[in-house]
This record gives structure tokens, sequence and C-alpha cells, in this order.
């Protein structure tokens, strides 16, 4: 168990905390460890095809929960919206971290203002090598975000304009997130950004959210996202959607999204189709009509092999990367609410997990 005092921090016994893995069981392993005895309910939902060795799941706490479910990412988040019975929830993935101080505010928050459905933290990127951990200040212009427009369509605009992936990885109430989660759980689609975006689609649609000035959220840089045979990530999301071949695809995304939201919003349907077309031109499209430079990225990037872009990102990290405590202390210097007692706890955890592999 690691050293934290969860009594200080009551409002984390109302939280659940989402992780779905795939082909990446030490780290689904790392999370149950760390949460382990801690009042957040988690669920672990592993698709990988053979189950974790039970050994390796002894002396857990009984408030972390490892479910084997070899079946597509859409099941589990179907089973997902089953299992939560908390008043609050957040998506985690199974390499990253979250500060516990940092959520238990985000419900404090979320307790008063109720007008608002999520709030999250500011984040932080990480990278462990051999000199240890190095962090790096991540999604900085998502910083202080408020999308507190009073109506659905200024929320996803203001949401799209540019894209902030600000909701997924926020705390949510339950009622909201399992709304979002079942629209996202319908359909599997051959793109991996579609379930992310329509998360964020139906997430800022329902209602307001914010993302406040204290470090929540370790996002874990040295990893490929975990990916599904199915999904293309070399094509960007302007650019599937273009494409006639995805033109089924693209209409279920659409339509369907429209509906359950009417649905649960009592909007008119054609109404709510507008405003999600007219988000996904307000970005999405725009780029991929008009930047040449984006364009010319991307297929540069698809030629180059995955193991020399991870060789420059390491010269990238070597080159720019501070220690991560002394990055959080230039957060802190800047303004930024930073649990340091707790961020070291979480990296020396790091460490030392790794150092058993």
């Amino acid at each position: 168990m690691v050293e934290i005092d969860w009594n200080a921090m009551p409002n984390l016994s109302e939280l659940t905390l989402v992780v779905p893995t795939y082909n990446r069981q030490m780290y689904a392993q790392r999370q149950l460890h760390f949460w382990s005895g801690s009042p957040v309910t988690l669920y672990v939902l592993d698709g990988t095809s053979t189950p974790i060795n039970v050994e390796y799941l002894k002396n857990l706490g009984e408030n972390v929960h490892y479910s084997h479910l070899p079946c597509s990412i859409e099941e589990r988040y179907g089973k997902a919206v089953e299992l939560v019975d908390t008043s609050y929830v957040s998506f985690l993935c199974d390499d990253e971290f979250f500060i516990p101080s940092a959520l238990n505010h985000c419900i404090e928050e979320l307790k008063a203002h109720k007008d608002f459905i999520a709030y999250a933290g500011c984040c932080l990127g990480f990278h462990s090598s051999k000199k240890g951990i190095s962090g790096a200040q991540f999604q900085i212009f998502q910083r202080n975000f408020k999308n507190d427009g009073t109506t659905a369509t200024e929320r996803i605009i203001a949401h799209m304009t540019p894209y902030k992936n600000t909701t997924l990885y926020a705390v949510q109430t339950a009622k909201t997130w399992k709304k979002s989660m079942t629209i996202v759980s319908k359909h599997s689609f051959s793109s991996p950004y579609v379930p992310e975006i329509q998360f964020e689609f139906c997430t800022s649609y329902q209602g307001k959210s914010i993302v406040i000035e204290e470090l929540m959220w370790l996002r874990n840089l040295e990893n490929d996202p975990i990916d599904i045979p199915k999904w293309n990530r070399k094509i960007p999301l302007g650019e599937w959607i273009k494409n006639p071949r995805n033109e089924e695809e693209v209409k279920i995304f659409y339509e369907d999204t429209a509906s359950e939201l009417a649905r649960i919003s009592g909007d008119d349907k054609e109404k709510v189709l507008a405003d999600l077309k007219l988000a996904v031109k307000s970005h999405w499209l725009r780029w991929a009509d008009n930047s040449l430079y984006e364009l010319l990225r991307n297929r540069t990037l698809r030629l180059i092999p995955t193991k020399s872009k991870r060789a420059l990102e390491q010269m990238n990290v070597n080159c720019r990367w501070k220690q991560i405590m002394n990055e959080a202390e230039e957060m802190k210097k800047d303004g930024v609410i930073v649990d340091l007692k707790q961020l070291k706890v979480i990296v020396d955890f790091i460490e030392k997990w790794d150092g058993r592999y």
C-alpha cells in the first residue's frame, strides 16, 4: 500500500476510476497495487486474450477489481456503465496516474457548483529512463479552460475550436458519464479517434466543464497508445471523415450520436445533428481542408518507422525535459496548485515498480 493519508480525502469514497487495458498487464497490475486500500473504487477491464496470473492479484484491497474481458473495447465500455455505482467517475489510462488530492478537490468543486458536470486538473507528461523520471508540462493551452456556455451549441463549438480533450479524463457526475459512455459503447469504428471525440461531444453537449489550476493528471509519454487491430492511427480524424470509403461509418457516427443526444436532452434531432457537423467542421475538417503543413506532417510521420520515432522522442526527452519534481516546482511557481508530497509518493512508486521488471 502506498503511503498516502487517504483519511484526509473523504470525497474519494464517492469516486470510481475505470481503467480499460489491452496487452499491457504490467501496467494494469501497477494500477491495482497503487489504488489498493484507498477509498477509491477501481475497475480494471482487461481485453487481453489471457488473464493476469492470480498469484499477482493476491493481497489486494477490496476496493480494486480486476475483470478479464477478452471482448471488444465497446463491450468493455458497456460493462463499465453497468459497474459504476458511485456518484462520480473518471477514466484513467492503464500507464498513467492521477494525484489523489486533486481528484478530491474536483469532487468538492462539483458538489459546490451543481451547474457543472465535469472538473479536470492540469497535466504533466512523464517519461521513465535510466536517469530517473523526467517531466514536461503538457497541454498547457487547456489550463484554466472553462466551457460554461449557456447553450449546448456554444459549448460544443468552444470545445472543438480548437479541440480540447478535457472531459474524458475529468472527474464527472456518474449520471452524465454513463449517458456519454452508453452512446460510445453502441458502435465500433475503424478510427481510434472517434470514441474519444464522441465522448467529448456528448459531455460538452450535456453540460459545463472546467480545468482548474491544479496538477491532477500525470500523462505517460513513453508508450504508444493502446492499439487494436481494427484501428488505423495513421489517418487523422479529418481525413477519415472525408474519405468516401468511410461514408457509412461517418453517417452512423453523426446520426446515432445526434439521435441519442436528442433523446437525452429533448432537443430536436436535426438541430443536434447540425450542431455536431458544425463542431466537426470548425476544427477537424478545417485542418483537413486547409492545412498543407498538417497534411505534409501527417504523411511524413507515416513513413518514419516506429523505432525511429521512439529514438527521436528519447532525444527530445534527454535534451529538453527536467526531472519531474523540478518541473512540478516550476508549475507551482507559475501559479498551479501542486501536491508535491503526493507527487513524490507516485514517483517513488513508479521507480520501485519499474525496478521489478
